[in-house]
């Protein structure tokens, strides 16, 4: 009888004429009557009371979609701003105790669950709408990978990025995701899927590559080999939620990869051809899924390409001029643009300043073709939970801890600034104060925040 009266509790609240609200409570109370009046009765102030969880809910498990220069969900306009979170799937920064999964050679082992939740809190409490995590696609060539060997696939790696993705929707929190790195870092990339064909180059000297490294882009056997694994990836059943990654909305996009280009660095060498089908194929496994460009630049001969959703660049420093130029030109082809990565430190004297940078993406808002979706700080790191004492460390010094007492007054002003520019974003107007974030924080079985 109980489910039979959240039923309809649930049918009250739901998108529906006023008119059978006021037909379904006297039959609810009607129920809860027979029951002995077990319950309280069903005012419509207390129905009410389901309508924002209910509505959540339901927000929760829509997707996000583009109509044009913009995106939306549920038929408003949506932004994406938030932050890299790279390790979420697969960290390199902490070595966990003794007994657990640990990969020396490449310091990996997986974050526990505790630390990806204190992520999720945080980010909800800085008003971020989105994480862009590496892990959370690309993991391939080490013991600890979704794919340690070509054709081999290691069902515990999924352990990490399920909780990831189901504290994600939990907390209202979106993904976006790459699905191969540039780099030959921890956990995998190109370089990974050419050694498995025997073709044993490195990206140690991150300028110039040997060129055969544009056989990941053009060895049909290659491409393949990567769209098995992207296959495997988008097809696997989360735990948490008894949805494939491709059905999942929580994940709202996928990146064809992390800053891809050819032997050069920063030569947007990665062939139309490439990007079309790999684009395809996503759309084909996942078609309400967002592609995003991964080439490490706006490339302009990618710009017709009809499944590609959303340009991306990064930004090492903020640049004012370069991010006009880049917004102009997806604007010609009426698509969206995202800041995928910026240094948010103020530290290098050439950079534009953040209120700057920000009021820019803000000010696109107010217009008809927002075009410029959001931006994505580059990185979130907090406690090595469950020792909520010790912040994680990162050594390319642009790890973001926040509300860690060792943070300079400049640190925390950024810092301050990023949520108000976050909250804003969603139409929401913040002081400077920085809120405190329990750790590890509520695990957000149910969360309506």
């Amino acid at each position: 009888m109980k489910l039979l009266i959240l039923t309809f509790a649930a049918l009250a609240t739901a998108q529906v004429p006023q008119s059978f609200i006021t037909l379904i409570q006297p039959l609810l109370n009607a129920l809860n009557a027979s029951e002995g009046n077990r319950l309280n009765p069903f005012t419509t102030q207390i129905l009410d009371t389901f309508i924002e969880p209910l509505e959540t809910q339901l927000e929760r498990n829509s997707y996000v979609y583009r109509e044009g220069a913009q995106l939306m969900l549920d038929g408003a306009p949506w932004t994406a701003s938030g932050a890299n979170v790279y390790w979420l799937g697969l960290d390199e920064n902490v070595i966990p105790p003794a007994g657990q999964p640990f990969y020396a050679p490449f310091n990996a082992s997986y974050p526990t669950f505790g630390r990806i939740t204190e992520v999720m809190n945080t980010l909800q409490t800085m008003g971020a709408h989105t994480i862009r995590s590496q892990t959370l696609g690309v993991s391939v060539g080490n013991p600890l990978s979704v794919m340690p060997a070509l054709g081999v696939y290691n069902e515990q790696a999924f352990d990490t990025i399920d909780w990831a993705v189901f504290q994600a929707r939990q907390h209202g929190i979106r993904i976006m995701a790459p699905l191969v790195d540039n780099y030959d870092y921890y956990h995998g990339g190109k370089f990974d899927f050419l050694r498995f064909r025997g073709i044993n180059i490195t990206s140690s000297d991150s300028s110039h590559v040997n060129p055969l490294v544009q056989e990941f882009y053009t060895n049909a056997t290659i491409v393949n080999d990567f769209k098995d694994y992207i296959s495997h990836l988008l097809l696997h059943v989360n735990q948490y939620t008894g949805l494939t990654y491709a059905e999942d909305p929580t994940i709202f996009a996928y990146e064809t990869g992390n800053e891809m280009g050819g032997p050069t660095f920063g030569d947007e060498d990665v062939p139309v051809e490439w990007t079309t089908e790999i684009a395809a194929f996503i759309k084909q496994l996942a078609p309400q899924k967002l592609v995003v460009d991964g080439t490490y630049g706006v490339n302009k001969t990618h710009l017709p390409i009809e499944q590609i959703d959303i340009f991306s660049d990064h930004y090492y420093p903020p640049n004012n001029t370069k991010l006009m130029d880049d917004i102009a030109l997806v604007q010609s082809v009426n698509k969206t643009y995202l800041v995928g990565e910026y240094d948010w430190t103020a530290n290098n004297p050439q950079a534009s300043s953040l209120q700057s940078f920000y009021a820019i993406i803000e000010g696109r808002q107010n217009t008809s073709e927002p075009v410029v979706v959001g931006d994505l700080f580059w990185s979130l790191f907090m406690h090595d939970v469950p020792n909520c004492n010790i912040f994680v460390n990162h050594t390319d010094g642009y790890e973001l801890q926040y509300g860690n007492p060792l943070n300079s007054v400049q640190n925390n002003t950024q810092i301050s600034i990023i949520r108000q520019h976050f909250f804003k974003m969603q139409g929401v107007t913040v002081d400077s104060y920085l809120p405190a974030v329990a750790c590890p924080g509520n695990t957000a079985e149910y969360t309506y925040l």
